[in-house]
């Protein structure tokens, strides 16, 4: 079958839009927004505090980000940091009990979390008994991140919620990731999609070539060039949303279609 070169050059060119975004050197930086040291220091603080009031647990101290793990140069005012550093919330759901009767309560697994959608239609549901066990945590919210952890041929793919859904959990398969509030959840979202993350996914998979997992461990380890506050919202809004919503005109999506083995 010919491959349309047109096609592959649009998708290389998204790739590479996206690449240099997350390097920021397609936004200019404005010598007045607050540097990523400062607000780094804001989320500790509130995730310290959150951690007092008991709405968040307490994690564990992830290792210092060494030269040798910074993959590329980012300007002066960004700062290299973990993902578990970001996130108030980062942890896989329970392993559910189904119901093949009652329709609900949905659950979303790993067919659900599509490059292009939260499908819930096709969902499975759990039982009345499970359902009420759940902690209020681990219903999905707007602008959580959902990324699909473990089997070949959907590990690592993800999308984020931009829908209202009530009282809908996910699965054992499937890690839900909830930014700080001072973190812009689009732009982790759309660097977890970007060349840096997905086709380097290998790295980061442990398992054998038929059940390949995207470990909790390596999640919260992953790095992630972090710009200011108001520099995350400009590189979404004024390079990435653009080119992706150009991408779905065509009909793709940020996604790269590979084989983990």
């Amino acid at each position: 079958m010919k491959t349309n070169s047109l096609d592959f050059d649009a998708q290389a060119l998204r790739e590479k839009i996206l690449d240099l975004a997350m390097r920021g050197k397609l936004v200019k930086q404005d010598p007045n927004d607050e540097p990523a040291s400062v607000l780094l220091e804001k989320i500790k603080a509130e995730k310290a505090e959150l951690v007092k009031e008991g709405k968040i647990k307490k994690s564990k101290a992830l290792p210092e980000i060494t030269d040798e793990e910074k993959p590329f140069d980012i300007p002066d005012s960004w700062k290299w940091v973990r993902l578990g550093e970001i996130g108030n919330y980062i942890q896989r759901g329970r392993s559910p009990k189904y119901d093949k009767e009652s329709l609900d309560h949905p659950i979303i697994s790993q067919k659900c979390v599509q490059w292009n959608s939260i499908n819930i239609e096709d969902a499975k549901h759990i039982t009345e008994d499970f359902f009420k066990k759940l902690e209020p945590y681990r219903f999905i919210q707007k602008n959580d991140i959902l990324w699909n952890s473990t089997g070949t041929g959907t590990v690592g793919r993800l999308n984020i919620v931009k829908d209202n859904y009530s009282h809908v959990p996910v699965d054992s398969h499937v890690t839900l990731m909830r930014m700080n509030q001072f973190i812009d959840s689009d732009y982790i979202y759309y660097f977890l999609r970007s060349p840096q993350i997905q086709k380097n996914l290998g790295d980061y998979l442990t398992g054998t070539t038929k059940q390949k997992e995207l470990g909790l461990t390596n999640i919260l380890k992953i790095n992630i060039p972090l710009p200011p506050v108001s520099e995350q919202s400009r590189i979404f809004y004024s390079t990435i949303r653009k080119t992706s919503d150009f991408a779905e005109v065509e009909g793709v999506r940020f996604g790269y279609a590979r084989k983990i083995g």
